[in-house]
């Protein structure tokens, strides 16, 4: 894994932590993959693809009041993946609740772009799914 993708990840990251779910675009592929299947409950779509993910990123940050995230970890996994670890905070719209959780990613890179994101909730599944050690 190259510290360029690793710093792109970071990069993309960072810059929608702020609550912009697509200022980091810039370090997506155009048909990237994104893949919820790893979210424990996740009652929506599974996998949304190219433009899709735009619209349910955008989608996903509009439910929410105050939406943002901190970046916590972005490492080199094994091959092509890197890790990143961020913990979200929000308070939903409609319902008034508040969310305050940890979420997790495998980015695929390619050609210095993410090709697929992979959510989870749990750090140890996606740490294995990027060939890293629990």
């Amino acid at each position: 894994m190259s510290e360029d993708d690793v710093r792109r990840v970071r990069e993309g990251l960072t810059a929608s932590a702020g609550g912009d779910p697509v200022a980091g675009r810039h370090f997506w592929d155009p048909s990237i993959e994104w893949d919820m299947s790893g979210v424990s409950g996740w009652a929506e779509k599974q996998v949304y693809r190219g433009p899709e993910v735009t619209e349910f990123v955008l989608a996903w940050a509009d439910s929410w009041q105050g939406w943002h995230f901190d970046v916590e970890e972005v490492c080199a996994g094994q091959g092509e993946a890197v890790f990143a670890a961020i913990h979200e905070r929000a308070t939903g719209v409609g319902s008034g609740a508040s969310v305050d959780q940890r979420r997790y990613f495998v980015f695929t890179m390619r050609d210095g772009l993410a090709v697929r994101a992979q959510m989870f909730s749990e750090p140890g599944d996606a740490r294995e799914a990027a060939g890293l050690p629990a």
